[in-house]
């Protein structure tokens, strides 16, 4: 397995990120759509990256893009706080392209390294009933010299993504562009099955809930079999979150599941960590 100390390839601490009560606030004012109106306006939505490696030999795959928000006077404000305030407030349309944009930049630069490394970054089923997207997309694409098919957009099941027409519509239109669409945090939010028979996706995350306990739980390795079984028949690529244990990883793989993601390769890291480690050869292999 990938070894190297904390405040390199593990990036920024989790106690950057997490509170000692899990909720990432320090005290002080709340969160609010002006407050996070001007932290982007200051640029202080920062981008952590974590990677997606190959089961089979351990190489890089790509990464998660995960937004980060530090408030001066809040602290941390974790991402289920501040992205529904995004959503309630139409903020998040603009917060997506800002993240996408820097993602984007960073895969540019990692793709001189691994030239098939993707970034997969995660899209709101609200921003998805926005018709002007994909052409947005596509001029991010475009101003970051990035191939279409080294983004994947990870989309996170909800009701919204299975009753409106407009979704599919936008979906069908990032493939045409030749984006990847990932369903995520697969058997845990709304339709699963509706989603991917009406929906372009081209992967299906199965969820941490399934993959951490599966090596002790039958029940959990039953679905998490299932899944890897049906994406397999669907022609979707699998991922599996989660993954902290070899015990996990090898089960998966003996599985055929042919991606994981989890802090067995890496917490989220700067995109300055992980040019650092990409540089100097040690995302070859995380395994």
């Amino acid at each position: 397995m990938f070894r190297v100390n904390g405040s390199f390839i593990m990036g920024m601490s989790r106690e950057r990120f997490e509170m000692s009560d899990g909720s990432g606030r320090r005290g002080g004012p709340p969160a609010t759509p002006e407050r996070l109106a001007a932290a982007m306006d200051r640029d202080e939505i920062r981008i952590a990256y974590q990677p997606k490696v190959s089961l089979t030999d351990g190489h890089l795959i790509g990464v998660e893009a995960l937004a980060r928000w530090t408030d001066s006077e809040i602290g941390v404000v974790l991402p289920h706080t501040f992205i529904p305030i995004a959503e309630r407030s139409g903020l998040i349309g603009r917060l997506t392209l800002m993240v996408m944009e820097q993602s984007l930049e960073t895969c540019a630069a990692l793709r001189r390294l691994y030239p098939a490394a993707t970034v997969a970054v995660n899209v709101s089923p609200v921003v998805l009933h926005d018709p002007k997207l994909p052409g947005e997309i596509a001029d991010l694409l475009e101003r970051a010299h990035v191939a279409p098919n080294a983004l994947v957009a990870e989309i996170t099941e909800s009701r919204s993504v299975t009753e409106l027409k407009i979704v599919g519509d936008t979906l069908t239109r990032l493939r045409r562009h030749g984006v990847g669409c990932s369903l995520d945090d697969f058997g845990t939010g709304y339709a699963s099955l509706l989603s991917l028979l009406r929906m372009p996706f081209t992967e299906l995350k199965i969820d941490r809930a399934f993959v951490a306990d599966c090596a002790q739980d039958r029940e959990a390795w039953k679905i998490v079999l299932a899944t890897i079984r049906l994406g397999q028949e669907l022609d979707l690529n699998v991922v599996a979150e989660g993954i902290e244990t070899e015990i996990v990883e090898r089960r998966l793989r003996d599985g055929g599941c042919e991606v994981g993601q989890g802090f067995r390769y890496g917490r989220p890291m700067s995109g300055a960590a992980l040019m650092g480690a990409a540089s100097e050869g040690l995302l070859t292999s995380l395994m």
